[in-house]
């Protein structure tokens, strides 16, 4: 480049700090010169490694370094081995050709981002490039500004409670939360902010822990996370959709945002809906099966009557009829025992069981009320429990009667209680004799008990199977009374804490201890004719009452049942 461009000066070679403008140059006396004549900004000689000896610094000018560079705004160069020496930087700066002749190189190079022929344009054309570099840093830092509002809007105002977090020592410490997670968990910024959030709605079970330590893990190594989870909230455990995404994916990552959204209510209906099919499921095998019976007794004896003339085989008929109907009534209340039992009230647990007692056909069978209690219950549920309880006791609490009993009675079945009389005690009784069958002699006023009581639901018929058969009779047992005690029961837990209850028990033959804990079993019974719906039923209404029911032998030797109450 000819001399005459650039003014005569001495080279300087004092350290002038990180420079905005660094001029190449294969030769660095042109070099410096050059930089010197620039007056509005900071710049300086960079000359290239190939000088040679004869250079004036000799080898005290070195290549400038990436540190050099990464600090620099622009490149001046003034020939090719200048332009080479920026050619393989990485830069993030601009290249300006101060050159005589703008059509030669290095002006023509692509790597060239502007010429300049004389001083004072290179003056402005870097002065007009700084310009446009702090104008489009200042559009960068508005749109940094404006995508970060929009973002924090975003986690902000999300419906479902989220974090942003930072692992710190493999911890998910809390850097922000939502409105919606102080709301669902219960603990607000200032609480759980450079917390790990895992010390707060993690639930304290092995299970937990070694699923959260599991998440955390992975979240580290930079996956994305989507799995349901269990968390406690200020309602208690809930279960949620976390869905949890890292700064960077498939990287070492220290950061990321994780969003819990609520399926509690889903899982819910997905597990009544999984208990309403197996419901479906007892119904169809009972229908299946316990239906056919009867209804092949019915068909055969109507084809004998109809054959014969004879009808007494009708009347054989008709009980198995009245079978069917029973087992129909039986599974349409179990059809009906839903999760809720509706509104529930104080009630005289000693009142509903002998409002059960009566609609029950008790024989000769005795009810002694131990004291009273007041339950919180729903009556009509509850007395639909106790009466199957108590068909239970009378119809297999006896003793068997050791006559055989031909095939004929077995598939026919018992005389149902809408052919039965029924004897009303005053109510401050504590104790009542059962109902006798339609075989005793009945006065006028027991008629129209009779009428009264047939008009009752179905549902109170008895059966000869709706549970469970007892085991053989205790000895000394003559099998002829029975007597059924309702009361109320202490219950003790493992620390110590005391509950109450109460107890249905008898003085039957009891139960035998193999089958107790499937005399609850829908469908369940020891009788070849029984439902196996009684117990089942009753089992449903305490579930849906909240309550647990067991079955036990009582001190007598009979059957008990134990219901605790919350």
């Amino acid at each position: 480049m000819p001399a005459t461009r650039v003014p005569d000066t001495t080279v300087n070679t004092e350290p002038r700090g990180n420079p905005s403008v660094l001029v190449f140059a294969g030769d660095p006396d042109e070099a410096a010169a050059a930089a010197d004549a620039l007056e509005d900004v900071d710049a300086a000689p960079a000359p290239i490694s190939d000088i040679g000896p004869q250079s004036p610094v000799g080898d005290a000018l070195q290549t400038p370094g990436d540190g050099d560079l990464a600090a620099t705004n622009a490149a001046v160069v003034l020939d090719a081995e200048g332009l080479d020496a920026v050619r393989d930087r990485d830069r993030s700066w601009h290249v300006v050709a101060f050159v005589d002749d703008p059509a030669a190189e290095p002006a023509t190079d692509s790597l060239i981002d502007a010429i300049a022929t004389r001083p004072g344009d290179l003056n402005a054309t870097l002065r007009w490039l700084a310009a446009r570099d702090e104008a489009g840093r200042d559009r960068d830092q508005e749109a940094l500004r404006a995508e970060r509002d929009r973002l924090l809007a975003l986690f902000s105002n999300v419906p479902d409670p989220a974090i942003a977090y930072d692992y710190v020592d493999g911890e998910p410490i809390v850097h922000r939360v939502n409105d919606a997670f102080e709301e669902t968990f219960g603990y607000d910024a200032d609480r759980v902010v450079g917390e790990s959030v895992d010390d707060f709605i993690v639930p304290p079970t092995d299970d937990a822990e070694s699923e959260a330590e599991e998440l955390n893990e992975r979240l580290q190594r930079g996956e994305n996370v989507r799995r349901e989870v269990t968390r406690k909230t200020v309602d208690g455990p809930r279960h949620f959709i976390l869905h949890v995404v890292p700064i960077r994916l498939d990287a070492e990552n220290v950061s990321g945002y994780a969003i819990y959204t609520d399926v509690t209510e889903r899982r819910e209906r997905e597990a009544a809906l999984e208990r309403q099919n197996e419901r479906l499921d007892e119904f169809a095998s009972i229908v299946s099966h316990d239906l056919r019976n009867p209804l092949s007794v019915a068909e055969g004896y109507v084809t004998l009557a109809h054959e014969t003339g004879e009808t007494d085989y009708l009347e054989k008929a008709t009980e198995a009829l009245d079978r069917m109907d029973e087992l129909v009534e039986d599974l349409l209340t179990l059809a009906r025992q839903g999760d809720s039992v509706g509104e529930t009230a104080p009630v005289s647990l000693g009142a509903l069981a002998r409002d059960a007692w009566e609609s029950v056909d008790t024989g000769d069978a005795e009810l002694v009320v131990d004291g009273d209690m007041t339950i919180d219950a729903n009556p009509t549920r509850t007395r639909e429990l106790l009466e199957n309880v108590f068909r239970n006791s009378v119809e297999h609490g006896r003793a068997r009667d050791s006559t055989a009993v031909s095939r004929d009675d077995e598939n026919s079945g018992t005389e149902f209680s809408n052919h039965s009389t029924c004897s009303r005690a005053p109510p401050d009784d504590s104790a009542e004799h059962g109902r006798s069958r339609a075989g005793d002699t009945a006065s006028r006023d027991d008629e129209h008990s009779v009428s009264e009581c047939s008009s009752r639901s179905t549902s109170n018929r008895t059966s000869s199977g709706d549970s469970v058969d007892h085991s053989p009779v205790a000895p000394g047992d003559n099998g002829e009374h029975l007597t059924v005690r309702v009361g109320e029961a202490a219950f003790r837990g493992d620390g110590g804490a005391s509950s109450r209850g109460f107890f249905v028990e008898d003085d039957g033959r009891g139960l035998p201890e193999s089958d107790r804990d499937r005399v609850f079993e829908s469908g369940f019974t020891t009788e070849e004719n029984g439902t196996g719906l009684g117990l089942a039923i009753t089992k449903r209404i305490a579930d849906a009452h909240g309550w647990e029911v067991r079955a036990l032998g009582s001190e007598s030797g009979g059957a008990r049942f134990e219901f605790k109450t919350p």
